[in-house]
């Protein structure tokens, strides 16, 4: 479990200087990381506890999916801008005066 906690942390910080650096690939090598993470959460650390521990980690890990994709919607977003809407016009249109 210690692993992937650690797993985990990298993950973030990867993922966190990717959206202040604007780095793509830091942001997907965070993202790899923490789908390897959350794979090996499910196939090997969480059968290796019992009753309440494992709802419990359940939940917490329910939740930090759910901020993971708020925050990389949020940033994601910022960074899309509204380009000009307006009807594209053929090149070899007269151009208006």
């Amino acid at each position: 479990m210690t692993y992937s906690l650690a797993w985990g942390l990298y993950a973030f910080m990867l993922l966190s200087i990717g959206f202040r650096a604007d780095a793509r690939a830091a942001r997907y090598a965070g993202m790899g990381l923490l789908v390897v993470t959350i794979v090996k959460l499910f196939l090997h650390d969480l059968w290796r506890l019992g009753g309440l521990y494992r709802i419990g980690s359940l939940i917490g890990l329910a939740l930090v999916l759910i901020v993971v994709s708020f925050i990389y919607q949020r940033f994601l977003a910022r960074g899309v801008s509204v380009k000009d809407e307006s009807p594209a016009r053929p090149a070899d249109a007269p151009k208006p005066s």
